[in-house]
């Protein structure tokens, strides 16, 4: 009997003994100072899924991951690049990110399709885009025939008929309609072919469509083909910007998160916009990383032509009462003018206003610290 209570002595003592000692390790791992603060604890990590093109508008999260600026402000960052718009939209969903970057149009569809939501605005997108012919088209032949746009060739007749490759539901797409608009056309009077920039270059060059969109850097060996630009986003007279977007799903069960990253995302901004030279070197390690093609002279006309924005710009255009801001003055324009075309319904611009299509809460409470 007492063997048997000198056993069960010894088990109590090396439970409690553990309990302590384990109590200690606790407190060790994650103690409390003085004042209660963690002595040792570490600051949580965020944790969020970004998506981005290999572009301006993505430049600031590749860099802050590139430069560990995300992990010194405890955000964890898993960035998703995709090509364009459309296959961006694709991958949200399937709820593979839940912020990013991308242009005007296919934010809008995000809108309508999946209730994303606009949350400030990124770098204008307007001179990115432009539409080239091969030099023994009869557009490249005429100019100045097209009232207030001397920088849009051709006429109605010339361009009627025509087979464009363009990807759809892009920038290029909007100023491609844009165009059109110009020249009192619209999609239904020509042929679009849908095919991503660098397949619509290959496939222009092995002789197939009349037009071929492009934009930034891929366009700048349009001249070198002896092709002719014929318009562009400039040439329109529109303004196209390109977006930054967050999920539905994030802005209602991770407000925290979404904040965090924007925030960290105009940090970045700031830091980049210190020094140009700086911004295009790593504008062209992003691209080359990404696939995409581009040299030091190019990087660099890249990133002057598209400033990255800043808060006190995002403060200017988001003030006010929604639906009378800037902000909504820009993006009603393209969304009107998407209806005008057929491209989206009214009752598509009905859902995007009530479900609070531009969201600003964001830029509200980073402005106003």
């Amino acid at each position: 009997m007492r063997k048997r209570l000198a056993v069960l002595s010894v088990v109590l003592i090396t439970l409690l003994t553990g309990i302590v000692m384990g109590g200690c390790g606790e407190t060790q791992k994650g103690g409390t100072d003085a004042n209660g603060g963690g002595k040792n604890e570490k600051p949580s990590v965020v944790k969020i899924n970004v998506s981005h093109q290999p572009y301006s508008h993505g430049l600031p999260s590749y860099v802050a991951q590139k430069e560990g600026w995300f992990k010194e402000a405890g955000l964890d960052a898993n960035i998703l690049f995709f090509t364009s718009g459309p296959s961006q939209n694709e991958a949200l969903g399937a709820d593979q990110w839940e912020v990013g970057a991308m242009g005007s149009p296919p934010a809008i569809l995000g809108g309508v399709g999946y209730n994303s939501h606009i949350i400030a605005f990124a770098v204008d997108d307007t001179v990115s885009v432009d539409y080239w012919v091969r030099p023994d088209s009869p557009i490249a032949k005429v100019k100045g025939e097209v009232k207030d746009h001397p920088d849009i060739y051709g006429t109605a007749e010339l361009w009627k008929g025509k087979t464009i490759l363009c990807p759809t539901a892009t920038s290029a797409h909007f100023m491609l309609i844009a165009t059109l608009d110009k020249l009192g056309l619209t999609v239904n009077d020509v042929k679009i072919v849908h095919m991503e920039v660098p397949q619509a270059f290959a496939a222009f060059k092995a002789g197939q469509g009349d037009i071929v969109a492009l934009w930034s850097p891929i366009n700048n060996n349009a001249p070198a083909e002896g092709w002719v630009k014929v318009s562009s986003g400039l040439a329109t007279g529109e303004v196209m910007p390109t977006v930054i977007v967050a999920s539905d799903k994030a802005i209602k069960e991770r407000p925290d998160a979404v904040k965090k990253w924007l925030e960290e995302y105009f940090k970045a901004c700031d830091k980049l916009n210190q020094d140009i030279n700086v911004q295009a070197k790593f504008l062209l390690q992003m691209q080359t990383d990404n696939g995409i093609k581009n040299d030091e002279a190019g990087a660099l006309k890249f990133v002057e032509d598209r400033p990255l924005p800043t808060l006190d710009y995002e403060a200017k255009i988001f003030k006010g009462e929604y639906g009378k801001r800037e902000v909504d003055t820009i993006m009603e324009k393209i969304i009107d003018f998407f209806i005008e075309q057929g491209t989206i319904k009214a009752a598509d611009k009905e859902k995007l206003l009530k479900n609070n299509f531009i969201d600003g809460q964001f830029i509200q409470a980073l402005t106003q610290k």
